[in-house]
This record gives C-alpha cells, structure tokens and sequence, in this order.
C-alpha cells in the first residue's frame, strides 16, 4: 500500500506503521489509544467525511452507533484493507473526529 495516500495515511495514523516489508513477524499493528489528540491534516480531514459515510451506509439495519462502534467491521467484505478502513474510521469517530 502506498503509505503518502490518503487513505494509507488514514490507516497509519488510526494503526501506526505496521510489521516492515522486511517481514517483520510481529503480528498486526494495534489500533491507536484513544488518549490520542488528532492533529489532522485538512487532507485526513476531508478524506474523513466520505470515508465515514461509507461506514455508515454499511451499518447492518437496527443497529445503534454503540454497536456499530463495538463491531465496527460489521458489515464489511472479508477484504482486509475494508476491514481496516471500517477500523480507522471507528477510531476517528470514537475519538470525536
């Protein structure tokens, strides 16, 4: 993935930088705490707007923010970059973003 893109960026920040393509094994990166201040660009910020509505339009039916925050990959494909996304964007809005 191409980490200067948005949406790499988007994923670094909610993630950290991962296991090196050097192969690092140490297992997924974990999400960001979420004592985390948001310092944003207007870049993030505006790739943030679309991305969650995204999210939101793929909250199963009945289901309250609450939940969807619990399970924030309900109603994503098995992809794992949409699975990361769905989690980025969990993170942002968990964190007032």
């Amino acid at each position: 993935m191409n980490r200067s893109s948005p949406v790499g960026m988007m994923l670094q920040y909610a993630f950290g930088r991962g296991p090196s393509r050097a192969g690092s094994s140490s297992g997924p990166a974990s999400p960001a705490n979420s004592d985390i201040t948001c310092d944003l660009s207007p870049q993030m910020l505006a790739l943030a707007a679309p991305a969650r509505a995204w999210w939101e339009a793929g909250r199963p039916e009945g289901w309250s923010l609450e939940q969807h925050l619990a399970a924030p990959t309900a109603g994503c494909s098995a992809c794992v970059l949409e699975q990361a996304l769905a989690e980025a964007v969990a993170c942002l809005e968990r964190q007032g973003v």
